[in-house]
């Protein structure tokens, strides 16, 4: 962790000259200067120490060192100044030609040796000289063989599942120094999914990318954007529904929100300390965005190692489960479809062992989707006490026209049924959804569907609709008061 009173001073001094290298050492080391690190560098003649030295900051003393820098981001400025070519290719060439160079200069200390005027002293001190340049050309010779050999590249095969990079703009919110930075607040995200959902989402990398623009951040998940959008480290975010008569300054900045389609506020922190609702700070609304994606993306975020891992959980209660049902009557594969799927509306599967017992009892469903609507029936109170307000769920219901649509999307074949989606007829059911919802001020839309329509309908229309739920008419238990409020 970097001391925000810590001062920093880069100093270079040519790789061929010690003596040099070591008078600089021991003059920084005489003015109370530690050593941090020390980097080879290319330079346009021959190659550099680049060495970092670190002190406490002298709060009395005019530094008389015109490039010593004093900033919270230092580590992350300093790894991206000072990092290694990602290049094998560029290394490989590096390599070569510092053999090459290490070659020229054995050459010279050798016309050297061959002179016939010289003293035993300066003989001596040139064959120590020689085995030391000899010494390090064994070792570039060897890190030439390393670099060339095929199996380093094997190390290249590998990605990070997770990602979210950062602008240098916002760097900041995972400095430590920060009050409420990134790092603790992907944690409490990665217990809240775990508490509400049963979903524990894996390692978070952060990276600092010239690729954005000014205080964007995005979110890749193998590789692939997923996500982008703006924060204001300085500025707390406020929906605007929840600031009734406050009016928007100059000074503000309003978008719509990328999670849940509503306009968002960011305003200045100084100015919001007396409001009523807390707003988010910028770490908490990219926590926000992470848990939104994690759930959305979650069918390419689980892998096989993660449904292990609930297998082993079943294994530890009742290893018959898994005895009886795998691999005999559901593969992996289907395992992990059916918990994706379950996550990704927003079912828990904490209680996988009871999860586990219902696919065991309806394990000879024909179909992986006939599986995954039984098991949803058995958990339908779970899902419906979860959606329940104040002991209410209002469900908005399809028109018979609205249902003749989607049932046209299906054609069957000789072999097998087959979906054919007209993109017109998607767009108008979307239309009247998002009509309807914005007509009574819906900000969580339910829809009811037939059970063999139903998760093909989430599918299709969750591309469009915010925080969309759609149950089929079979889960609508009647524990809890069900208010059918319209039909689109």
């Amino acid at each position: 962790m970097f001391n925000k009173k810590m001062q920093y001073v880069i100093k270079s001094v040519p790789t061929d000259d010690k003596q040099a290298l070591e008078n600089l050492l021991n003059e920084m080391s005489d003015a109370g200067w530690d050593l941090y690190t020390m980097h080879e560098v290319e330079t346009d003649e021959a190659y550099d120490f680049n060495c970092i030295f670190m002190r406490e900051k002298q709060e009395e003393e005019a530094p008389d060192l015109d490039d010593i820098v004093n900033i919270t981001s230092f580590k992350y400025r300093m790894e991206k100044m000072l990092a290694a070519p990602s290049s094998p290719y560029i290394s490989c060439k590096e390599i070569q030609l510092k053999i090459s160079n290490q070659k020229e200069r054995i050459r010279k200390i050798k016309s050297q040796l061959e002179s016939d005027n010289l003293s035993p002293d300066r003989k001596k001190q040139l064959n120590n000289q020689m085995s030391d340049e000899l010494k390090q050309l064994d070792s570039l010779k060897q890190a030439l063989v390393n670099e060339i050999s095929p199996e380093t590249m094997y190390d290249s095969i590998k990605e990070e599942k997770f990602v979210v990079n950062l602008s240098e703009e916002i760097i900041e919110v995972i400095s430590m120094e920060a009050n409420d930075n990134l790092l603790s607040e992907t944690v409490k995200v990665r217990q809240e999914l775990t508490d509400s959902l049963g979903y524990v989402i894996p390692h978070i990398h952060f990276h600092n990318s010239d690729e954005l623009m000014q205080n964007e951040f995005s979110i890749k998940i193998h590789d692939i954007e997923v996500f982008r959008t703006v924060v204001f480290p300085e500025c707390r975010a406020f929906y605007k529904e929840d600031l009734k008569g406050y009016k928007v300054s100059p000074e503000d900045i309003t978008l719509t929100d990328e999670i849940t389609g509503k306009k968002l506020i960011w305003i200045a922190e100084d100015k919001v300390k007396d409001f009523w609702v807390r707003g988010l700070s910028a770490s908490e609304y990219i926590g926000e965005a992470v848990k939104y994606i994690a759930v959305r993306e979650v069918s390419d975020i689980m892998d096989y190692n993660d449904i292990n891992k609930y297998v082993e959980k079943v294994i530890e209660t009742n290893s018959f489960l898994v005895d009886n049902i795998i691999p005999d009557f559901i593969t992996a594969s289907d395992l992990k479809y059916l918990l994706t799927c379950l996550i990704r509306e927003r079912v828990s599967v904490k209680n996988i062992v009871y999860i586990f017992e219902k696919i065991n009892d309806y394990a000879n469903e024909p179909t992986k989707e006939d599986l995954l609507d039984k098991v949803r029936l058995a958990l339908s109170k779970h899902i419906i006490k979860d959606l329940a307000a104040s002991g209410e769920v209002k469900v908005i219901e399809f028109a018979d026209e609205t249902l003749d649509k989607i049932n046209s999307f299906f054609k069957e074949d000789e072999d097998e049924a087959i979906i054919r989606i007209d993109a017109s007829d998607v767009q108008d059911i979307v239309n009247k959804v998002l009509k309807f919802t914005k007509l009574k001020k819906i900000t969580n839309p339910i829809l009811v569907a037939p059970l063999d329509l139903r998760h093909m309908v989430f599918v299709i229309l969750s591309e469009f609709v915010q925080n969309l739920t759609v149950l089929a008419y079979e889960e609508l238990v009647s524990d809890n008061n069900i208010k059918f409020i319209g039909k689109v």
